[in-house]
């Protein structure tokens, strides 16, 4: 197969290392010089009442103009200060400022630290770290930003349900949350763009995650107790990768350098339950009551003569979140008139056990005043053992009569259905599990900084790799039980959600012994592994002279590798009845009075084997079969470099560059033989029959694209607490890898063969934003943005790409020789617009109980049109997934050692799935708003006592088709509370 393949010029590489070596010594050379003819002023700023450094800070010499801001450890540094005595400055938001007079001679290093407090710190009886600290952090480092970004600190709102990052980044405006069956969160969708188009990573580095294949980085699995906080970058800046559509999630992680006491250690220790008065399903309630764990240890040594040098923080994680949902969903008649009649109605009851074991480990080393090294690595294991849904579902055709094989009597309304005894009406009831899922995650970045006066280095390298087993566990299946030829009444007059289900004839569905089972027992067996690996280097040197200008240039180099294999098997039943097990109950079952039994696969398999063999056949030209098909590997490879000017100009800010990204791809994998063996053949001898179907198929493909994204970011102070932002940015979301993967598909009549692309573009994004932010004291903001996107290069498939060549050589081994090559390509242009309003406020400034109040609250509202890669012009509401309205909503209130919170989150309706010229067939998912809240008294730093009710509505997840009393689907994940206790000594 042809396809394009960009090698690496190893000389381009050398040349390039050694202009960069030249250029580092020369930079170094003029810095060391430039030091001795000023000197440096340096040290730390400290929150006088929590203990933390500051992180941010803003140290200034007004009359010079000289300014810098503290690092993540709290530390500053002023180069280039003129011999003699200056009036130092140092403000943070929230604190009240500070001055300190300092002298300063030619060639000389001064230390100088700063205690910043406030009086609500003086009032106080005890204080640590909370939700005033942490905003005041996340309002700090949004303003010091110089391209548009949000950030929100972990304790920004409280206590977490499940102590997960996930959960904070639905605060984030803009972004919403794609839901799984248990109402966790397994992705995002940030500015209207999908989880796949969008980056998420930690300190700047990519993580390796469940979903590497397909690029959705899940964080449900990750506690937020290891990250002092987030931030969603929006405008891209060319030292950064720039593969997200919508935006980067950045987890950032905390240093241990960064607190002012010797020693820290945490705890948080709590028990989520399910109480009775709310309603679960009856699988979850032998399991209402779960741990949740976190203890956390830092501490700070002086080593090799130095004084606090090396940082040293510990924080383990324990949780089992267990999950119990009931759904209903149903498909109507394809019609948006009424009445319609319900052809299809299905229930289930899902109940799983995550459990979440992790160690993060972070050292900071500061080997010198002007070199720092650090190490993080992550240790992080997620399991599900015993993961079981029950479903069953009651069907027939969409004929109407009262005859032949009609499922639908005539006269049904919008609220009765009546289906007749028909060879076409069916009940099943499935069982899939007790199925196993396990994750592993190791995590390890190692890095260092240098500073010399105008020059900055820092380097690193990082390995992230997850591997999971996912499938049926030694025990489980997935299989159908089915009783055909009956009829019934659904009657949804009473109630929509637990409709009346009566039989009117055919064998009775209560019985086990009328069941027969449908189509295969299949036991899962999985791995799917991701690997990241990374190499990257940044050079900065700040320019002499009064527009406060640096240069900055650095590479990223990333391998990332996802392989699948697949060991899935099946096996058909050869008896009649198999027996039920009583003991399983179903929620719908409890609320309607339908019996109904059910099975479970541990009566019938062990150890991945069927207990009675005789009573089965195994399919193993199907499992052979899938060993090839489902095991396959992509590896991407990414080699970048940038420039960019970063600097002030009295009031005015700005920061461009541009970055350049190479991108290769190479994958393996089988497809199947253009003559593939018959019915007859793979009965005789499946194992053979596979091996010549797929053995002697296997394909590699490379691939690969060059492209350049710049930016430019301006800013303006346009008073003391006014500040406006202007930016152009391009960015872009990468295809699936799957899309790189071999693929064959032949179709001898019309002389085709569609293949994937191993050279698929991705999309690309132009990006306006402008924002206009005022900033109050002692801590709030409020903030109106505008942004739109020009989105290019969207996938389209079924292209013709070419005519397959002749010979051993064509890439097809020589087969398909003049076939038309059918493929995925770029085309087609839409645009995404939207505005995003923000608002917090801490209300110190109120009388008596209430400068204990402080409310934050933001607002997105989203449009898009465009063709999206195909014929015509769509609109907002026909694009799938694009949700055009968010919100979130925060109140709380303090008062000595009491505190309380609500906390709500809002997503408009959608389109799910939208179906051109059929409106009926349209899906929407409802709007949904979710309310948290919670109280909390704290007896002393080190213990504060706390209860909290997640979906304190039990607000459902819901869909519709076409109009909205046809509904689709309804999944109640249930209401729980934590009540915990935690502190800090």
């Amino acid at each position: 197969m042809k396809s394009i393949y960009l090698p690496v010029d190893v000389s381009v590489v050398r040349r390039l290392a050694v202009c960069c070596a030249v250029l580092l010594a020369t930079l170094v050379s003029s810095s060391l010089q430039a030091e001795t003819a000023g000197g440096i002023v340096s040290g730390s700023v400290n929150n006088a009442g929590t203990g933390d450094r500051l992180e941010g800070a803003r140290i200034s010499l007004p009359k010079l103009g000289l300014s810098a801001f503290t690092d993540n450890t709290g530390r500053f540094v002023l180069a280039g200060v003129p011999a003699g005595a200056h009036e130092l400055l140092a403000t943070y938001t929230g604190l009240d400022p500070v001055t300190h007079e300092v002298t300063v001679a030619a060639g000389q290093r001064v230390t100088r630290d700063f205690e910043l407090t406030t009086g609500v710190y003086r009032l106080a009886a005890f204080t640590v770290a909370g939700e005033r600290e942490g905003g005041a952090a996340a309002i700090t480092a949004q303003r010091n930003a110089p391209n548009t970004k949000n950030v929100l600190a972990m304790d920004s709102y409280g206590n977490l349900p499940n102590m997960s990052a996930s959960e904070l980044a639905l605060m984030l405006p803009g972004v919403t949350g794609n839901l799984n069956l248990e109402n966790g969160i397994d992705g995002f969708t940030i500015r209207g763009m999908g989880t796949g188009l969008n980056t998420i990573t930690l300190d700047g580095a990519l993580l390796s995650s469940q979903g590497g294949m397909a690029r959705a980085t899940r964080i449900n699995n990750l506690t937020g107790a290891m990250f002092e906080g987030l931030e969603l970058v929006k405008g891209h800046t060319p030292d950064k990768g720039a593969d997200s559509l919508g935006g980067t999630i950045n987890l950032k992680s905390r240093s241990p350098l960064g607190m002012k006491e010797k020693r820290r250690v945490t705890y948080n220790l709590a028990l989520r339950w399910a109480p009775p008065f709310f309603e679960t399903i009856p699988l979850r309630e032998p399991h209402r009551t779960h741990p949740l764990l976190n203890v956390g240890y830092s501490e700070v040594f002086d080593v090799a003569g130095g004084s606090r040098n090396l940082g040293v923080a510990v924080n383990t994680f324990y949780s089992e979140n267990v999950a119990g949902a009931h759904s209903t969903t149903r498909d109507f008649q394809n019609t948006t008139s009424q009445p319609a009649f319900l052809w299809d109605y299905r229930t289930f009851d899902q109940y799983n056990n995550r459990k979440q074991a992790s160690i993060n480990v972070k050292l900071d080393y500061r080997l010198s005043a002007t070199t720092k090294l650090t190490l993080n690595t992550v240790y992080n294991d997620a399991n599900e053992m015993g993961k079981l849904r029950f479903e069953t579902r009651a069907f027939t055709n969409q004929n109407v009569g009262t005859s032949g094989t009609a499922g639908i009597l005539p006269g049904y309304t919008n609220r009765i259905t009546q289906v007749r005894v028909s060879t076409a009406s069916n009940f099943d009831v499935s069982t899939q599990g007790p199925n196993n899922f396990f994750l592993r995650t190791r995590h390890i970045d190692l890095g260092a900084e240098h500073e010399w006066n105008r020059v900055q280095l820092d380097y690193g390298g990082l390995f992230s790799s997850t591997h999971i087993n996912n499938g049926s566990g030694n025990d489980g299946g997935i299989f159908t039980m089915r009783v055909n030829n009956l009829g019934w009444i659904l009657d949804r007059t009473e109630s929509d959600l637990y409709p009346r289900f009566t039989q009117t004839g055919g064998p009775d569905m209560a019985k086990p012994e009328n069941y027969r089972m449908n189509g295969f027992f299949q036991n899962n067996n999985i791995d799917n592994d991701h690997e990241v690996r990374e190499a990257r280097g940044n050079l900065k040197y700040d320019l002499p002279g009064n527009m406060k200008t640096s240069l900055k240039t650095g590479f990223n180099w990333r391998e990332q590798m996802a392989h699948d294999f697949n060991r899935n098997r099946r096996w058909s039943h050869l008896g009649t009845t198999l027996p039920s097990d009583p003991s399983i109950v179903i929620l719908n079952s409890r609320k309607t009075g339908r019996v109904v039994p059910f099975w479970y696969a541990s009566q019938f398999f062990r150890d991945r084997n069927p207990i009675e063999a005789s009573r089965w056949n195994e399919d193993r030209y199907w499992g052979r079969q899938i060993r090839y098909t489902g095991t396959r590997r992509v590896t991407e490879t990414v080699t970048a470099g940038y420039a960019m000017a970063q600097g002030r100009a009295g009031n005015t800010g700005f920061l461009a560059g541009v970055r350049t990204e190479k991108t290769d791809t190479e994958s393996w994998g089988w497809v199947r033989a253009r003559t593939p063996s018959t019915a007859a053949q793979q009965a005789a001898d499946p194992i053979g029959a596979a091996q010549r179907d797929y053995g002697d198929t296997k394909r590699e493909l490379h691939g690969g694209y060059t492209k350049s994204f710049p930016s430019v970011h301006l800013t303006q102070d346009l008073a003391r607490n006014w500040k406006a932002r202007l930016s152009w940015s391009t960015s872009f979301g990468r295809p699936a890898m799957t899309n790189f993967l071999p693929n064959e598909t032949a179709n001898e009549s019309a002389q085709t063969l569609t293949v994937n692309n191993p050279s698929l573009l991705p999309q690309t994004a132009a990006n306006w934003d402008a924002s206009l932010e005022y900033y109050f004291e002692p801590v709030g903001n409020v903030s109106v943005g505008w942004f739109h996107k020009t989105i290019k290069d969207f996938i389209v498939a079924g292209l013709n790409t070419g005519t397959i060549g002749t010979g051993t050589d064509n890439g097809f081994s020589g087969e398909y020789g003049g076939f038309t090559r059918l493929g995925s390509a770029n085309a087609g242009t839409a645009y995404v617009q939207g505005w995003e309003l923000s608002f917090q406020q801490q209300f110190t400034f109120l009388p008596g109980l209430l400068k204990g109040m402080g409310t934050a609250a933001n607002f997105t509202a989203l449009e898009t049109h465009g063709d999206f890669g195909g014929s015509g012009i769509v609109q907002t509401r026909d694009v799938a997934g694009f949700v055009p309205r968010s919100a979130n909503l925060s109140l709380f209130w303090r008062y000595r050692g009491f505190t309380s919170r609500v906390i709500v989150n809002y997503t408009g309706g959608y389109i799910t799935d939208y179906a051109d010229g059929t409106p009926a067939r349209n899906r929407y998912l409802f709007s949904r708003t979710v309310v948290n809240a919670g109280i909390g008294y704290q007896l002393r730093p080190a213990v504060t006592f706390s209860v909290d009710v997640n979906n304190l509505t039990n607000a459902p997840q819901a869909a519709y088709r076409g109009i909205p009393d046809q509904m689709q689907f309804t999944l109640f994940g249930g209401t729980t509370i934590t009540a915990g206790i935690n502190g800090r000594f």
